[in-house]
């Protein structure tokens, strides 16, 4: 009689331990899914260099080649690889690295002018950052049919990716615990 009783206890506590393996292999299995979908959520937007305003969506590059460039370079920006990055250089002698996307997040701060311009056909305006009023590129308007009717050239230099910015944030050792 003994034996059985044991017996019985036996088997539901390794029921039990089943259970309980089951239920930790689900939780682990959904947690794992979490940090799964949350890492391919991430978007590595370009900010501002000098405040850190976001300013353009990586979805948003787009490659607008000129031949007036200097020189051509693909390389990966905001996660995207195979962004064309060209240089220019101003009547100053100045060189700028430029990129091009559809929509920035910009204040246009300038007539719009066809003077010099590196993108024949298309009107320049000089964008700043609409929180430090840093100068970070041009919006280009199209004078004919040409497409996309519009679209910005930012300086690669006066912004920066977001993991960028992320890797070279600390906490300072007094907040560490």
């Amino acid at each position: 009689m003994q034996c059985e009783k044991c017996r019985r206890m036996m088997r539901k506590q390794s029921i039990c331990a089943i259970v309980k393996f089951v239920f930790l292999l689900l939780t682990a299995y959904y947690l794992d899914s979490r940090v799964i979908a949350s890492t391919f959520d991430y978007v590595d937007y370009i900010l501002c260099r000098n405040c850190g305003h976001e300013i353009v969506h990586p979805s948003h590059l787009i490659q607008i080649p000129s031949k007036l460039a200097h020189r051509q370079r693909n390389d990966t920006i905001g996660g995207r690889n195979g962004t064309l990055i060209q240089l220019f250089k101003n009547p100053d002698g100045v060189y700028f690295e430029v990129i091009t996307t559809v929509k920035a997040n910009v204040t246009e701060s300038s007539q719009s002018s066809d003077v010099m311009t590196w993108f024949p056909g298309y009107l320049w305006t000089i964008c700043v950052c609409p929180m430090c009023f840093k100068h970070l590129g041009w919006k280009y308007e199209s004078t004919t049919e040409s497409r996309p009717r519009s679209f910005f050239g930012i300086i690669l230099a006066n912004v920066l990716q977001q993991s960028e910015a992320e890797s070279i944030l600390h906490i300072p050792k007094a907040y560490a615990s």
